[in-house]
């Protein structure tokens, strides 16, 4: 599996809302770390899987911007709303994440 075979899969695994569907089995095999690792008592799974997936995105395939990011900018307005409109919540969430990669 390359690069971008796997940028496909978590496009199309983005549901109409902008989160993703996807279970803790995915989580691990993108990250190498298992859920629990990213999760915290303030977030929701569904909150902390899209983080890690734009995360993802961002940091490990940069290069294939292009393919997704339409759908990050997606994930991120909708993450921002179920944070209540609040910025640095959202950024902090996604500083979190990013050092756990």
């Amino acid at each position: 599996i390359d690069d971008q075979d796997i940028v496909r899969y978590l496009i199309s695994r983005q549901k109409f809302n902008g989160l993703w569907d996807l279970d803790a089995k995915d989580i691990e095999q993108l990250t190498g770390k298992s859920l629990p690792n990213f999760l915290s008592s303030n977030n929701n799974q569904q909150i902390v899987i899209a983080a890690i997936v734009i995360v993802a995105l961002e940091t490990r395939f940069a290069t294939l911007s292009t393919m997704w990011h339409a759908v990050v900018q997606k994930a991120r307005k909708r993450l921002l709303e179920l944070l209540n409109k609040d910025a640095n919540q959202l950024q902090s969430l996604l500083e979190r994440i990013r050092q756990e990669f």
